[in-house]
């Protein structure tokens, strides 16, 4: 069985995948909080089960963001259950947690932290890439109200996730190609625990004074009082992009490429049932203004790949923003560290002319 999200009103919600139980961290008691970290430091130092004998697939996700939306639909429609998986989600809570789960064994598969992937990989992490969910990402850089230029942040403090993740790599050369210098210039500050729900509360707050999100948080902190400051479109070398161990490849191939095939379905659902998938996107976002559901709508329509298939340019930008902190990214070719193979095969099954008829 596909296991969705058991919705709790404005409330972040985090899985316990030992225990198959919702964790509820923030405004809730302190012994819970502390049962929280316990569960979760838990799932790095025991050893767990995959039980790749049952079907199951554990699948970790770092964020509620553009990239994450077609798994969302999945899960929500039953649709990996038509290929024979018992797939579970497991929101992560920000990239470098989500790279450590897939390696430490606790997940079998992520979506997204495309960055953290590939520096992991480059510090000789047994990972592969299969595969995207879109090759452009729109991020904002907000800002506190009385922010109006970049050059108003000097001797500022911007949000950032824990870790240095794709959004984190983004303000550093956003700085620098408006000729600010982002060690010497601004102060960060990690906020929270992955989430954006921390780093608005941090901008209303005055605890920071920008932070850079992808949609659709950059919508709700502007209808929260602050200022979206810039735009930027990018090239992303694998939004949300679909990674594995290369251990459980090698074993569980077959399983693997039904969840492509799955996702691939999933995505076909969502771009022709608009109504239904801002209802799905709603229960995740846990925010029902539909004016924001429609604009992450809109951003993930027109940016996914349908075949799943990542552009060298947009790979190329991805290694060059790991060379910022991993110079030796800059010798990897386009081509290292993805096995596109099963979605070649997938396309040559002909299963996505099915699904477009």
């Amino acid at each position: 069985m596909v296991r969705a999200v058991q919705i709790v009103p404005d409330v972040p919600i985090v899985k316990d995948i030992r225990r198959g139980d919702w964790l509820v961290p923030g405004d809730v008691a302190m012994n819970r909080r502390c049962y929280f970290l316990s569960a979760f430091v838990g799932l790095f130092l025991m050893p767990i089960s995959t039980g790749w004998s049952a079907e199951a697939f554990g699948v970790g996700f770092p964020s509620l963001a553009t990239g994450f939306a077609p798994s969302w639909v999945a899960a929500d429609k039953a649709i990996w259950k038509k290929h024979g998986l018992d797939v579970e989600l497991i929101f992560l809570r920000g990239g470098s947690r989500t790279v450590s789960a897939l390696i430490g064994g606790s997940v079998d598969f992520i979506i997204g932290s495309d960055l953290g992937v590939t520096t992991a990989i480059l510090q000789g992490a047994a990972l592969t890439r299969v595969g995207v969910t879109t090759n452009t990402l729109g991020y904002s850089m907000v800002t506190q109200p009385n922010i109006k230029t970049l050059r108003d942040l000097k001797g500022k403090v911007v949000g950032i996730t824990p870790g240095r993740d794709a959004a984190y790599a983004r303000v550093v050369k956003l700085l620098r190609d408006n000729g600010m210098d982002a060690n010497k210039d601004v102060s960060f500050l990690s906020v929270g625990d992955g989430g954006p729900a921390a780093r608005v509360a941090a901008l209303s707050s005055g605890v920071i004074h920008a932070t850079m999100f992808t949609p659709p948080s950059d919508m709700i902190s502007e209808k929260a009082g602050m200022r979206i400051l810039t735009k930027i479109d990018v090239a992303n070398g694998g939004g949300g992009g679909l990674d594995t161990s290369t251990a459980i490849l090698q074993k569980s191939r077959s399983q693997v490429l039904r969840f492509l095939r799955g996702y691939m379905e999933a995505i076909q659902y969502l771009k022709f049932h608009k109504d239904e998938s801002l209802k799905i996107f709603s229960k995740y976002v846990r925010n029902p203004d539909l004016a924001i559901m429609a604009y992450l709508y809109e951003e993930i329509s027109s940016r996914v790949e349908s075949g799943l298939r990542p552009q060298a340019e947009a790979v190329r930008a991805l290694l060059d923003l790991a060379a910022q902190d991993f110079p030796q990214a800059k010798r990897l070719t386009e081509k290292d560290n993805w096995d596109l193979s099963l979605i070649d095969e997938i396309q040559k099954s002909g299963f996505l002319d099915q699904l477009h008829r």
